[in-house]
């Protein structure tokens, strides 16, 4: 049962989005380096020290961004735990679809997604453990291989960079034809398709 908030946090929670989405939207239209803290404080509409308040820096802002997705991808793991006796493999193709709808409905996390682009320096779409959706991916690869879905040969964190790998290029093709294709289907195909060649 998720944990009723108090007035006061759900007002922090409020302000925290709307500091990322004026941040982002900021970066996105003068670009990363160009925006200070002082506008982004001007644009929310606040005062710098109420941005520090939230965030150590800049950087954090821009890093920090997809903690709300991140609490999705939770919830999905969760929610394959409590399911027994369902095949792994029916859970990551399940999450791959969930994953890219989540992508695409969030639009903090593609302003997000730009901006990583924009800027790689910032290492924001690079691999991390710390990320929860690479944990997902991960928790679900290994219970594949030990249910015997996948090779035990096969290099599990090399299958969760083709499954990124995927979702990017499926949510980036999305984006260019403008939603006019059925998102969660072409990514579940394509991931069964690259997961029938890996056996």
């Amino acid at each position: 049962m998720a944990e009723k908030l108090t007035p006061r946090k759900q007002q922090a929670l409020e302000m925290r989005q709307k500091i990322q989405t004026v941040a982002l939207d900021l970066f996105d239209r003068h670009g990363f380096e160009n925006v200070s803290v002082e506008m982004i404080a001007q644009a929310v509409g606040c005062s710098v020290g109420n941005i520090y308040h939230y965030y150590k820096s800049k950087d954090e802002l821009a890093l920090q961004v997809t903690d709300h997705v991140d609490n999705a991808y939770l919830s999905y793991l969760r929610e394959y735990e409590a399911q027994v006796g369902v095949p792994a493999m029916d859970k990551l193709i399940d999450f791959v679809g969930k994953a890219l709808r989540t992508s695409a409905e969030d639009p903090v996390l593609y302003k997000a997604f730009i901006q990583a682009m924009k800027y790689p320096e910032q290492g924001a779409l690079r691999y991390s453990p710390k990320r929860v959706y690479y944990d997902v991916l991960r928790r679900l690869v290994v219970s594949c291989r030990s249910e015997g879905d996948l090779p035990v040969h096969c290099n599990v964190d090399q299958i969760v960079e083709y499954l990124v790998t995927i979702h990017r290029g499926v949510l980036l093709e999305w984006r260019i034809y403008e939603g006019t294709f059925p998102l969660e289907e072409l990514g579940r195909n394509i991931v069964k398709a690259m997961l029938r060649g890996l056996k």
